[in-house]
């Protein structure tokens, strides 16, 4: 793969986006909108559009991931699954070394972290507020524009565009996952960690949906050698659709078990 272990590494943090998140179910009960599952698709094609054809927009997004992903990192701690609550707890030290310690590595990690965090609260957040189902048609609707975005070209100006901006007060970049020339849209990583939240209720679903997210983005990364630009989200969408495999045999063997029980 062109990009090699860089690419690698952004895939796995997609992947990891995915396993991070807690389900949803366990936040206060609310009334849950089926509209509010079209959020993933505006959260990606809606903001292509705007940007593109609004090119001032680009500044204004590139400050506000400056100030909400930080915040948002800051209180993961209350939707990542209890084993990674120490990851979460490291924010305020993953912020400081995307800030202080300059180009390199270790801050476009540290950055990437974070926007990883962020995510997942953002995307617990959306599935507290919308229905399981709704955020299943969301997500695959969002990756089917993903897709046909960058087919069309349409992709490739705002990308290039959020890894020119530059952030207010020197802080840290924030706006996309980016290592060693290797990116990845922020939304990107908020379609994975809403798999996630869509497969939180269920341990071999999300194994299932992680695993199908790591390997899928590894074999979609083989056509850079054709191509500069890929829509991420299939990875994510790869994962769901994995999961939906593992919960439906889960399923089926259940009510087969019934009914030898019950003969």
């Amino acid at each position: 793969m062109p990009y090699g272990w860089p690419f690698l590494v952004l895939v796995l943090l997609q992947a990891l986006a995915v396993g991070l998140v807690r389900d949803p179910g366990e936040l206060p009960p609310i009334r849950r909108h089926p509209a509010l599952g079209l959020i993933p698709l505006a959260a990606i094609g809606g903001m292509v559009v705007v940007l593109g054809r609004w090119p001032e927009g680009v500044e204004y997004a590139t400050a506000l991931a400056a100030f909400a992903v930080p915040f948002l990192a800051l209180v993961a701690g209350l939707h990542v699954r209890r084993w990674a609550i120490p990851l979460a707890l490291a924010a305020p030290l993953l912020w400081w070394a995307a800030a202080a310690l300059g180009p390199g590595v270790w801050p476009e990690l540290a950055a990437d972290l974070l926007i990883i965090l962020a995510a997942v609260t953002l995307a617990r957040l959306t599935g507290w507020v919308a229905p399981r189902w709704a955020l299943v048609v969301g997500v695959l609707l969002a990756t089917g524009l993903d897709i046909w975005q960058v087919s069309q070209i349409e992709v490739q100006p705002v990308a290039q565009a959020l890894g020119a901006a530059a952030p207010p007060a020197g802080l840290p970049s924030l706006q996309e996952l980016r290592l060693e020339g290797a990116t990845m849209g922020w939304g990107d990583a908020y379609i994975a960690a809403l798999v996630g939240a869509v497969v939180a209720v269920s341990r071999r679903a999300a194994i299932a949906a992680v695993l199908g997210c790591a390997v899928g983005g590894m074999l979609l990364g083989v056509l850079f050698q054709w191509v500069d630009f890929l829509p991420a989200t299939v990875p994510a969408a790869i994962g769901l659709v994995a999961a939906g495999v593992v919960e439906r045999t889960a399923v089926i063997a259940t009510v087969r078990r019934w009914r030898i029980s019950d003969g």
